[in-house]
C-alpha cells in the first residue's frame, strides 16, 4: 500500500492544463514555492513544509508530468513552458511575489522561471540542479532519452515492479539504498512510476529538457540575480558538489551550503536542515533589503 500524503493538495486549471499542488502553513513570512525534480513529485517536500508552516506560507507543485498533474499527450513539458504555466499558477493562486525553491530539473524549472518573470521571485534556493549543458542528461536516465530504448526500458520496471523498485531506489539516492528511507515512502515515489501513464509522463519530462536553453536562462539570472542560495548534497552521486560550488560561483553573490550526510535527495535525506537554511537565507535576505 503507498503512503498517503500528509499534505493536502489542490487541483488548479492553468490556461487549460491541470497542476496539482500541496498548500501547507500559514506563516507570515515571504511565500515559497517548491519544485520537485525527477523521479519525485510535491511528495518530495512534505517534511519540509511541515518544518516551516509556523514562518512561511508553502506552495509544492507537481510539475507537468508527474505527480498528480495532468500529462497531456502532445503536452508541451520542457521546462521554459512550464515556467510559464508557473506564472499563470502564481495569478491563479493571488501570489505577486514568492521564493523559489528547485531541486534536480525542479531548479532548472526554477530558473526559468527567474529568467521569464523576475519580479515574481523574490528568492532562489537551488539544490542539486543541472544547469549547465555538459552536466545533463545524467548516467541515470541517459537510456531513456532514445525513442523505443526508453520505452523497452519502462516497460521492463513495469513488468517485473520488484527490479522496477530496485531500480528506481538506486537512482533516489543514499538514504532509500541505505534503508533509512522506509518502503512506504518508497513506495510513494515509485509507485507511479511503475504504471503506463507515469512512465509516459517521466520520459516526456527527461526528453523534454533542454540543457542549452537552461544555461541560457541561468546566463539571463545571473546578470542581476535575487538573493540566491545554493543547497547540495555532499554524497549527491547524479551531480558532485564540485558541481555545486561551480554552480555556485556563476552567480553573483549566491550563498553556497553542502549539506554533510546527504545524497541527490537532499530533501529526503535532510529535511530539517532544508528546512533550516532556507529559513535562514530568508529572513537574512529580508534584513538585507529591508
Amino acid at each position: 500500500m503507498r503512503d498517503v500524503h500528509p499534505l493536502p493538495g489542490a487541483d488548479h486549471l492553468v490556461d487549460g492544463v491541470r497542476l496539482h499542488v500541496v498548500h501547507h502553513g500559514a506563516g507570515p513570512g515571504q511565500p515559497i514555492l517548491f519544485l520537485h525534480g525527477i523521479p519525485t513529485s510535491s511528495y518530495l517536500w512534505r517534511d519540509v513544509q511541515r518544518d516551516l508552516e509556523h514562518t512561511h506560507r508553502t506552495y509544492a507543485v507537481d510539475l507537468l508530468g508527474l505527480g498528480a498533474s495532468e500529462r497531456p499527450p502532445g503536452g508541451r513539458y520542457d521546462l521554459a513552458s512550464q515556467a510559464g504555466l508557473l506564472v499563470g499558477l502564481l495569478d491563479e493562486l493571488g501570489l505577486d511575489q514568492v521564493a523559489v525553491v528547485g531541486h534536480d530539473l525542479g531548479g532548472v524549472a526554477a530558473v526559468h522561471l527567474a529568467a521569464l518573470a523576475p519580479d515574481r521571485v523574490a528568492a532562489l534556493v537551488l539544490l542539486d540542479a543541472p544547469l549547465h549543458a555538459d552536466v545533463w542528461p545524467v548516467a541515470a536516465v541517459s537510456s531513456l532519452m532514445p525513442p523505443l530504448l526508453g520505452e523497452a526500458q519502462t516497460s521492463l520496471l513495469r513488468l517485473v515492479p520488484g527490479l522496477g523498485r530496485h531500480y528506481l531506489a538506486r537512482q533516489l539516492g543514499r538514504g532509500v539504498v541505505s534503508g533509512e528511507v522506509d518502503r512506504a515512502v518508497l513506495d510513494r515515489y515509485v509507485g507511479a512510476l511503475l504504471t503506463r501513464d507515469g512512465t509516459r509522463g517521466l520520459l516526456s519530462l527527461v526528453r523534454a529538457l533542454d540543457p542549452t536553453a537552461a544555461e541560457s536562462a541561468l546566463r539571463m539570472v545571473a546578470v542581476e540575480p535575487p538573493p540566491t542560495l545554493v543547497l547540495w548534497g555532499e554524497d549527491d552521486a547524479w551531480h558532485s558538489a564540485a558541481y555545486g560550488r561551480r554552480l555556485a560561483g556563476d552567480i553573483p553573490g549566491a550563498c553556497w551550503v553542502p549539506v554533510p550526510d546527504a545524497g541527490h535527495l537532499l530533501p529526503e535525506d535532510r529535511p530539517e536542515r532544508v528546512a533550516e537554511e532556507i529559513e535562514g537565507f530568508l529572513a537574512e535576505a529580508v534584513a538585507r533589503t529591508a
